[in-house]
């Protein structure tokens, strides 16, 4: 099946401005996939995830897994939960600061981490601090 849509655009509530403009374009949906995913990795091995309804769609030759609920990308069984085999994809982009990393670094040849526009810095030093003494507003 093939879709119009507008994917994104999470409202965060505590600040009521939208995150990220929305991706728009035809997607073909590749899978479907369950609403609640055990986790296997090493973060919350067993964990069982509600992520609600779930699919793997496609555009332009990139798959995307979408969820209906939240859930941090800490565990490869999300990707795996709407047929993403993560280990055999040449490149692997994860919206986390750090959750990721126990379960992703060990299949990663690397990590590159980027700044992106959002309600939260990528960077603690990009937050617009108020209060600091000299001393601590210099970096190492």
């Amino acid at each position: 099946a093939s879709l119009q849509l507008a994917l994104g655009m999470a409202v965060p509530t505590f600040t009521g401005e939208p995150s990220d403009l929305p991706l728009q374009g035809r997607f073909t949906v590749r899978a479907l996939g369950a609403d609640d995913c055990e986790l296997k990795g090493p973060m919350m091995t067993g964990m069982k995830a509600h992520i609600g309804p779930c699919a793997c769609l496609e555009i332009d030759g990139i798959l995307i897994a979408v969820a209906s609920g939240k859930m941090q990308m800490l565990d490869r069984e999300l990707f795996r939960a709407v047929g993403i085999q993560p280990e055999q994809m040449k490149l692997l982009v994860v919206k986390s600061s750090n959750h990721f990393r126990a379960d992703f670094t060990p299949i990663a040849s690397r990590v590159l981490v980027a700044k992106a526009a959002g309600p939260m810095a990528a960077d603690p030093g990009d937050l617009p601090w108020k209060k600091l003494s000299p001393q601590t507003r210099t970096r190492p």
